[in-house]
């Protein structure tokens, strides 16, 4: 192949790469629309704080809500809060702080001492960092007058919990979609729900998000380890309208042929 040739190749193949980007783009951008507008998560005056750890999941929906919110038909304000502990990696936050100015993000750094909370005799674990966290996030939502607090949740995610619960708790019940507190005026959105995580990955990759990996060595998600392997196995069998499905399912719920409750 001479070297004209190779050229007109691999820019033909870029168009394509570059075609098949944008039509991804403008998917997740579809879908999250669609999962905002069906549960009602963003209303007229709605001022937004979105927790980011700066892994795929959170920078892409900050990246999105970023937008949202300059061209949205629905006026609402927005800002991004990453809470800082002491297992962050450095490298990870530059390239997080890189992109979200490049986005004009609006952002906070708060540090917050996680094992300094740790009382004495009890273990790091991976809920216990995620509750302080999300504590922090609240406060900070409380405090200065935010009344939803957007999370990277995406479908994946919330399904794999509808079948751990299932499995392992004898009970249905997931992440929802949008979840109000009960002692306080916040709300949780999810407006990732209808994302699959393989459409997350191809965006951020393309993006240059930063894979985000909790460095602090008390990570165990094995059970949602397991059960993303399951689910997958069953992907690879019938295509990922599977995830689809069992997200549809909770919505469809048949009682004639369900026992009734004890």
């Amino acid at each position: 192949m001479t070297i004209d040739r190779w050229k007109k190749n691999d820019s033909f193949a870029r168009l394509v790469w570059e075609f098949e980007l944008n039509k991804l783009e403008r998917l997740i951008e579809k879908k999250i629309t669609k999962g905002i507008m069906k549960y009602k998560m963003i209303e007229d005056g709605d001022r937004v704080l979105m927790g980011v750890s700066g892994g795929k999941d959170s920078m892409l929906l900050a990246y999105h809500l970023s937008k949202k919110s300059k061209s949205f038909p629905i006026n609402f304000e927005f800002k991004v809060l990453h809470i800082e502990s002491e297992f962050g990696n450095a490298a990870e936050k530059a390239n997080m702080i890189k992109l979200l100015e490049e986005w004009g993000v609006d952002y906070e750094i708060l540090p917050v001492g996680v094992i300094k909370r740790l009382k004495p005799g009890r273990k790091m674990n991976c809920y216990w960092c995620s509750t302080q966290r999300r504590t922090e996030l609240l406060k900070y939502a409380v405090e200065k007058g935010y009344n939803k607090i957007a999370l990277g949740h995406h479908m994946d995610d919330i399904v794999e919990s509808l079948m751990m619960n299932m499995a392992l708790k004898g009970k249905i019940s997931t992440m929802l979609p949008i979840l109000k507190y009960d002692r306080y005026e916040q709300s949780i959105i999810r407006p990732l729900c209808y994302v699959q995580e393989h459409e997350i990955i191809k965006m951020a990759d393309n993006m240059g998000i930063t894979k985000c990996t909790c460095q602090c060595g008390f990570a165990d998600n094995s059970k949602r380890r397991d059960m993303r392997n399951i689910i997958q196995q069953m992907a690879d069998t019938h295509g990922n309208i599977v995830r689809d499905n069992l997200y549809k399912s909770m919505s469809n719920i048949v009682d004639r042929y369900l026992p009734d409750p004890d």
